[in-house]
């Protein structure tokens, strides 16, 4: 498997007129679908959809306070209320922002695997890569999650307007601070010990940090610890560059401020009554929330220890966005693990959503990785030098994708038929 370095999302990538059709009719199947889900939650009484909306309709631009009465992630609500500034109930405005933001998971997800694979993927294959990412579900075992979700979680929650927002942002912010060190790594041997980032960037990313935070703040306590342990590390590396690693740190200092003062209000210094963290590591509680992991993560965990077995190691942590997204899963992990709620908010799952959010991205990097062992191995058997060994790999690979997708396709289909509010 050849080097891959992160790409530069914001980028122009230009597209064939057929890759072009393609996406847009992927786009649109999943602004459909989404749409459909989202206006059968709504209905719903008691669902975490119809609350949201409920929520929104209190807000007014006038008085941008009334945007922070039950949260400080106000972003999907002040796009709802908008929306409603059309004329649009609240119920409907809900249902068309989620669809968007949803589509706009897709497009980006489709991006970031046209950046690493260029044309040595066939476009309705990247496309259908892409559209599965966004699709799957944790491995349906009806004996511990036979709603799918419950019990277990999804690295697609189609139900939290609030998670799917945030899920938007990550897909940007991540591979942008990849893109910030890929050019310094590239720039290094020409600057030698003057390698600084351009302040442009520097600002393009602070503000999707902080909007990021504003959206929810679920992927940035994954991302933050991960993203400080391998600056860190790089720092160590480079010693003689600090003007570098200064300048992110002075680019990701608004968003740890904003961050620290959304904990202060969710965990009961600023709201008392709002509940706070707690150490909860029992084994007892551990196990099903590890098992809850295994059933998320199959799939990459999976790919990941095929590259491992072929001593790819190395070169997936050469990849900054590679890098990222495996530290950022294992802190999310260890946090979904450990800690908990206690108090109003015992039962929101807040380090839940963050080992989701980043499991999605560690899905989608794992699906580029495990499709260029495929290309490999498509390239061996055409000159005759077939791998049984690996053939035998692909296949499990194989299996445990197609169960996450049929257990994604199933979520649906719960979804639409279930009148239980999520």
């Amino acid at each position: 498997m050849q080097d891959i370095t992160a790409p530069n999302i914001l980028g122009r990538q230009p597209l064939s007129k057929k890759a072009r059709q393609g996406i847009w009719i992927a786009l649109g199947a999943m602004f459909i679908l989404t749409f459909v889900i989202s206006y059968a939650l709504v209905q719903r009484e008691g669902s975490d959809l119809g609350i949201h909306a409920a929520w929104a309709a209190e807000g007014d631009f006038l008085n941008l306070r009334t945007f922070f009465r039950h949260g400080a992630h106000p972003i999907w609500h002040m796009l709802v209320a908008f929306v409603m500034l059309t004329g649009l109930s609240a119920g409907l405005s809900a249902v068309l922002v989620t669809a968007l933001l949803k589509t706009a998971v897709l497009w980006l997800v489709h991006r970031l695997m046209a950046a690493y694979w260029g044309e040595r993927i066939s476009t309705w294959r990247m496309i259908l890569t892409a559209f599965t990412c966004v699709m799957v579900s944790a491995l349906y075992v009806p004996s511990i999650n036979p709603a799918v979700y419950i019990g277990a979680g999804s690295p697609n929650p189609w139900h939290s307007p609030t998670q799917i927002t945030a899920l938007v942002l990550m897909l940007l912010c991540a591979p942008c601070t990849a893109y910030c060190f890929a050019e310094f790594k590239r720039r290094l041997p020409l600057g030698g010990h003057k390698v600084t980032l351009p302040w442009k960037q520097a600002a393009v990313l602070s503000a999707l940090l902080v909007v990021s935070l504003a959206a929810k703040p679920t992927f940035m306590q994954t991302f933050l610890p991960a993203a400080c342990l391998y600056f860190l590390w790089q720092w160590i590396r480079h010693p003689h560059n600090s003007r570098y690693f200064c300048q992110m740190i002075l680019a990701a200092l608004p968003a740890m401020l904003l961050m620290v003062l959304q904990y202060l209000y969710y965990f009961g210094i600023i709201v008392p009554s709002q509940g706070s963290i707690i150490f909860d590591a029992a084994w007892g509680r551990m196990w099903p929330r590890l098992r809850a992991v295994l059933l998320v993560e199959a799939f990459p965990l999976y790919a990941l220890a095929l590259c491992v077995f072929k001593g790819l190691w190395k070169k997936l942590w050469r990849d900054p966005l590679t890098a990222l997204t495996l530290l950022m899963n294992a802190v999310g992990v260890l946090q979904y693990l450990i800690l908990g709620e206690d108090g109003r908010r015992a039962a929101d799952g807040n380090f839940g959503w963050g080992m989701m959010g980043a499991a999605l991205m560690f899905w989608i990097m794992m699906m580029i990785r495990f499709r260029c062992l495929l290309a490999e191995d498509h390239t061996k058997r055409g000159s005759g030098r077939t791998d049984v060994g690996f053939a035998f790999s692909y296949a499990g690979g194989a299996a445990l994708l197609l169960w996450h997708a049929a257990s994604g396709v199933y979520y649906v289909v719960y979804l639409l038929g279930s009148q239980k509010p999520l």
